[in-house]
């Protein structure tokens, strides 16, 4: 009987709830779709382009949008993240760029990456409708190839920007209202991460690092603030960030042979370049490094690989390393090594010694892990192409060992091996460029480019750098051959020509994708990277 009462209860009680239902008006909310916003990066160029979005919208039920309100806001990628606490209500306030519906906004703000907010507001009934957009707003030279040139016995700086893959934009001479002397050009060193970036500039006077947003060297960036002695003067010959190394460093190196080191983690941090570390440790031997290091240009796991130097003085391939401690339950931690050491292998197809005798003219890493070196018999035209697998645990091995089978005379100046292809090209003083197949060395190399009147001062392939994301035709430029140079029959201002070479296949003849010229007197080149707007 008490259940029958129960169950008449609750039936009363859930036919209530009902009447009290059916006592509601429920109006159908006139919901608002917005289209014609891009989901893709909106790429604009800081102080010239006006950022111009016409939103579509739709209202669900129809009717006018005179009862809608808009805004537009516009701010810091990084400010999202509301790092400072701050309100995300107060924190946004500063950032409205435009309170119609369709925004025509000059934009005006540094280069970067910036998240773009569309609100949409329904007075009638108080909600609001949000649509997200990003833009990626660069100047002239936010990204590209710097070219660094001579005009008259000074410095000048030439920057090649890409707007798309068959657009480009050339800037001249971006230094020619700075008020500092320079002197003559020496070289580029373009050390790209994500906290520090160092774009660096050796002349004459010294060694700056070029300012993110313009490129400009000044006093306050003299790479002397960089080093704890503050010396009158550096001069930065060559350089890496390399990431394949635990801990990852930044290393330079100057044009008397000094290595120096700081941890890549500490660069936010301001920590300075302390002492020279081109010695072995507990020995007061000092010797000249070579500006070329050979490491994985690539963020390849695990972080254990060496950075491969070069010690001129005795002829001989060090190692910077670090060392391994294991903890109770085996796991191994890593301490840096200060200073390099003696290189000792870890088996290989190869046989050659640490010690060469020889002198090295040229090494870089490549996509696979190699590391490939060319060297030079003293007092002879002989050359020898080493390769070295870097691979976990700081172990090295041994991989090639060849004689260079050139097919000139004249002298060879300049080396670069391709990124995935095991071809090594060289240029020489007359201007020719050949094709060596370490594949094949038993064949001599072949004659591909031939440039009369003209001096190569550069060639290289572009090397990507980690965390970027590129679009497919930027991708594809990783495998062109970059060649600089200038026309010695021409006034130095306009002497300069850039050109860039696809190779299809493993052997096949070079393809002239794009030639600039009209340039300074080029002396060296390096590519800056997007999203590279930090100090």
């Amino acid at each position: 009987m008490k259940q029958l009462l129960l169950y008449l209860s609750v039936l009363l009680l859930a036919s209530s709830c009902y009447d009290d239902l059916g006592n509601y008006d429920y109006t159908e909310l006139n919901n608002v779709t917005v289209d014609s916003i891009s989901t893709q990066w909106y790429e604009k160029y800081s102080y010239a382009d006006t950022l111009k979005i016409d939103p579509v919208l739709t209202l669900a039920l129809g009717g006018s949008e005179d009862h809608l309100k808009f805004e537009w806001k516009l701010m810091p990628l990084h400010d999202q993240y509301n790092q400072d606490s701050i309100p995300v209500e107060v924190q946004r306030a500063g950032y409205t760029i435009g309170r119609e519906k369709k925004l025509s906004y000059p934009l005006m703000e540094k280069p970067g990456d910036y998240a773009g907010f569309f609100y949409v507001k329904d007075t009638l009934t108080g909600i609001s409708y949000k649509t997200d957009f990003y833009v990626k707003l660069r100047t002239a030279v936010s990204e590209g190839w710097m070219v660094l040139c001579e005009e008259a016995g000074k410095a000048r700086l030439d920057v090649i920007s890409y707007t798309s893959e068959n657009e480009k934009l050339v800037s001249h001479n971006i230094w020619k209202e700075l008020n500092m002397e320079l002197g003559k050009p020496h070289r580029l060193v373009y050390n790209y991460n994500r906290q520090y970036t160092s774009r660096l500039a050796y002349c004459e006077s010294g060694t700056f690092n070029l300012d993110p947003e313009t490129l400009q060297p000044s006093e306050e960036n003299n790479m002397i603030w960089q080093f704890s002695e503050n010396p009158d003067k550096v001069e930065i010959v060559g350089g890496a960030t390399t990431m394949n190394s635990d801990p990852r460093r930044e290393l330079v190196v100057t044009s008397e042979g000094e290595l120096y080191w700081r941890k890549y983690d500490d660069l936010m941090h301001g920590i300075q370049f302390t002492f020279p570390v081109n010695k072995l440790e507990k020995n007061t031997e000092y010797f000249k490094v070579s500006r070329y290091i050979g490491y994985t240009p690539y963020v390849v796991w695990p972080y254990t690989r060496s950075i491969i130097l070069y010690d001129e003085t005795n002829r001989r391939f060090l190692a910077l390393e670090s060392k391994g401690k294991k903890d109770f339950w085996g796991n191994v931690t890593y301490e840096a090594n200060d200073y390099p050491n003696e290189l000792s292998f870890s088996g290989g197809t190869a046989n050659y010694d640490a010690v060469t005798g020889k002198d090295l003219v040229h090494m870089e890493g490549n996509k696979e892990g190699y590391v490939f070196a060319v060297l030079k018999t003293p007092e002879t035209e002989d050359y020898d192409i080493y390769g070295m697998m870097t691979n976990g645990d700081y172990k090295v091995e041994r991989t090639h060992y060849m004689r260079l089978r050139p097919a000139n005379s004249d002298k060879i100046t300049h080396f670069a091996f391709h990124p995935l292809f095991r071809i090594l090209y060289y240029a020489t003083e007359q201007g020719d460029v050949y094709q060596f197949n370490l594949t094949t060395p038993e064949n001599k190399a072949e004659k591909i480019l031939s440039f009369p009147n003209e001096h190569i001062s550069v060639m290289k392939f572009q090397c990507p750098v980690a965390y970027v994301a590129y679009a497919d035709w930027e991708k594809a430029r990783e495998y062109w051959l970059y060649i600089a140079g200038y026309d010695t029959t021409k006034e130095e201002s306009v002497s300069g020509i850039f050109r860039m070479y696809d190779f299809p296949q493993q052997t096949s003849a070079p393809i002239l994708k794009q030639k600039i010229d009209q340039l300074g007197k080029i002396i060296d080149i390096a590519h800056r990277y997007k999203n590279d707007y930090k100090k």
